[in-house]
């Protein structure tokens, strides 16, 4: 679009927009017009003790009923209008009837767009030229009766008053209502950033250690068996890879419902490289590092594969982060962990254990009735001391947070001959829910 049709463009948008403030505001004058005018001559036929209507009442109605359109333009001068239209209309004592209508709206627009303090003294203003005039009203006879003046006294305070109570109170819970909404998206945002920093500890802090592991091996074999120290730098390039494609994905995940940068359709983010199908993979991973590790699942293959996907990368998360800590405060060849995954109709209970025992001199130990994992050599350096049970770090914090957004528990402490960490998750409902989806 060229300059001169961009400028002509916005010419006739103002132009409409314009055009259509009009049009609302002549409707609403129109409104006024007939609820004011005619509504006070019908008040003034029942009215006994009250000054006939003349033509300079019906200007002074006509003026209020003009106020409204004050509105979106000046609301203090449409409030300081009508207030001394309508005192003056009761001090010359005719009819009261609608003609309140316009200052009613002003005090509820006050009360809705200004804080308590402004609208409050805005509505006592208006009362006082509302009290002058019906004292006016008073000694100039209209009406006879005392009653009827402390009645008009009473209804004046009412009428400034209970529009501004309604006003300040519909404005307090608005701002409430957007003071908690505010507060529910920060719990929202603080949450998913929990959730991703346990995403990153997680994938993060399991393959740093099983590539920390696998350089001390290439370092120790890199002069006398070359071989082997491809084998762990091979071994290592892969846990990189894989660790990166996973934080992709976490992080894609993550951004999934934020709006695009460009108009074009980004792509659908790849689903979680991680549950419990990869748990062999896994395992696999932590014996090439000098641990022993059985597995056992007991539960059928087909019922895992269509766990929830949050309970299957919590399960995973669990198993990942208690071997994560095995690789992390145990020596090589000293530790056998025993790895147990079951599922029935109503949860899904896992099981790390973490056996320390004896080694045997050059070599790890034995598993009754498991597969010996591939013997290792040594690392260079000694490792670091295990950590005592009293210092459980973040990972276990994680990982009870996450069996608790899912309603299960988690337990983790020590045993008389090492470690063991007990997760149960419920998987009835949610299984009865996803076979429901799919039938």
């Amino acid at each position: 679009m060229s300059g001169r049709a961009a400028s002509r463009y916005r010419r006739g948008m103002v132009a409409a927009d314009r055009a259509r403030r009009w049009a609302r505001d002549l409707a609403a004058l129109v409104a006024a017009e007939v609820v004011v005018v005619g509504g006070s001559v019908g008040a003034s036929r029942d009215t006994q003790d009250a000054h006939r209507l003349d033509a300079f009442a019906f200007g002074l109605l006509g003026l209020l009923a003009a106020t409204v359109t004050l509105r979106r333009r000046s609301l203090p001068a449409m409030l300081a209008a009508a207030s001394v239209l309508l005192g003056v209309y009761v001090g010359a004592g005719y009819p009261h009837g609608p003609s309140f209508a316009p200052l009613v709206v002003a005090l509820l627009s006050v009360g809705l767009r200004h804080d308590r303090r402004t609208a409050w003294g805005a509505a006592s203003a208006a009362a006082a030229v509302l009290l002058t005039g019906t004292v006016v009203a008073a000694v100039r006879g209209y009406p006879a009766s005392g009653w009827a003046t402390s009645a008009n006294v009473f209804g004046m305070i009412l009428v400034c008053g209970v529009p501004t109570l309604v006003g300040t109170l519909a404005r307090t819970s608005r701002h409430a209502a957007a003071q908690a909404k505010e507060e529910a998206t920060l719990r929202r945002i603080e949450q998913e950033r929990l959730r991703l920093a346990r995403e990153v500890h997680d994938v993060v802090g399991h393959s740093l250690s099983v590539i920390s592991l696998r350089a001390a091996v290439a370092l120790h074999v890199l002069d006398r068996r070359p071989e082997q120290a491809q084998l762990a730098l091979e071994a290592i390039r892969r846990t990189s890879v894989d660790a990166l494609d996973e934080l992709r994905a976490t992080l894609d995940l993550s951004r999934a419902g934020q709006p695009p940068a460009t108009p074009r359709p980004a792509p659908a983010p790849a689903p979680p490289l991680t549950g419990l199908r990869r748990l062999p993979s896994l395992v696999d991973e932590v014996r090439l590092c000098g641990v022993p590790v059985a597995l056992r699942v007991d539960g059928a293959s087909e019922r895992l594969e269509r766990l929830p996907t949050d309970i299957d990368l919590a399960a995973f998360r669990i198993v990942q982060e208690s071997l994560t800590n095995v690789l992390r405060h145990t020596e090589r060849g000293s530790t056998r962990v025993e790895v147990a995954v079951t599922l029935d109709d109503e949860r899904l209970t896992l099981e790390t254990a973490d056996h320390t025992f004896e080694a045997k001199p050059g070599g790890p130990g034995e598993i009754p009735g498991s597969a010996e994992p591939p013997a290792l050599p040594e690392p260079p350096v000694p490792p670091e001391p295990p950590v005592p049970p009293a210092s459980a770090g973040h990972g276990l914090t994680g990982l009870r947070e996450r069996a608790a957004e899912l309603g299960g528990t988690l337990a983790a402490g020590p045993t008389d001959d090492g470690w063991r960490v007990h997760a149960v998750l419920p998987v009835g409902a949610a299984q009865a829910a996803v076979g429901r989806g799919r039938s």
